[in-house]
């Protein structure tokens, strides 16, 4: 116990060994210090200059030898507290970078990216990232397809998806099958989300498309959920146009 809690404040355990056995020594020497704490003779003395360092073990020279004995134990209290007041500092200087860091990761990345994600779980990680970085009255388009086999857990994480919009501000455009009417018009009606816009096609499919920003997201559903994330403004872009042409011959 006692280890774990010296190790979590940035003791290793030879360190702690040391630093416990001369607590129990008191005053003392290198031999008696190896005897106690069952550390290597070898390594003793660099392990003291470590404690040394970190204020917990004093030194001096009697006879021509060295003795080392052990601070106080609340020591170890203003110890973690400068380790603390350090971590504040780089705290603050991280923040200060962070700008910088985003900057870079930005400029690397590629103009076009994809990525395959599974489950509700890679839903998840892809929709949050779109209440995140869309902004109040931008439009998301969602062209719903045929749901898999686990439709109420889908239909669940969709229904907080569109609330999570709703209270954005995030208005969004959607086209169904005309099968799915009556479901839809429950869950997505205008009457009861003011930014959102549903009509209807004849065309059904085993996918669903979402486009928003610079991503088109094409989920196919089965016995398991995948998704394909495409990140490319000019993708996006080609996929509202094609939701333009079906939106102006939907039917409400």
């Amino acid at each position: 116990m006692i280890q774990d809690v010296l190790a979590h404040i940035g003791l290793t355990s030879s360190e702690s060994k040391v630093y416990l056995a001369l607590l129990e020594l008191g005053d003392s020497t290198r031999g008696d210090i190896v005897n106690k704490s069952g550390v290597a003779g070898s390594k003793v003395y660099e392990l003291l200059e470590k404690l040394h360092e970190k204020g917990l073990v004093s030194v001096y020279i009697k006879d021509k030898i060295k003795h080392f004995k052990p601070i106080h134990p609340d020591q170890v209290m203003l110890y973690l507290e400068n380790k603390k007041n350090e971590l504040a500092i780089l705290e603050k200087e991280a923040h200060n970078i962070l700008p910088e860091l985003l900057l870079k990761y930005n400029s690397s990345k590629e103009e076009q990216e994809v990525e395959l994600l599974s489950g509700l779980k890679g839903l998840e990680i892809i929709f949050r990232e779109q209440i995140r970085i869309m902004k109040k009255n931008e439009t998301c388009y969602v062209i719903g397809g045929t749901k898999g086999s686990d439709e109420t857990a889908i239909q669940a994480f969709f229904e907080k998806i569109h609330l999570l919009r709703e209270k954005n501000k995030i208005k969004t455009k959607m086209l169904f099958n005309y099968r799915q009417k009556e479901s839809t018009e429950r869950l997505y009606s205008s009457k009861k989300y003011s930014g959102t816009e549903t009509k209807y096609i004849l065309h059904t499919s085993p996918v669903a498309i979402n486009i928003f920003k610079n991503h088109t997201v094409i989920i196919i559903f089965g016995r398991k959920i995948s998704a394909i994330n495409i990140k490319s403004q000019d993708v996006a872009k080609s996929f509202i146009e094609y939701f333009q042409i079906l939106w102006r011959t939907a039917k409400k």
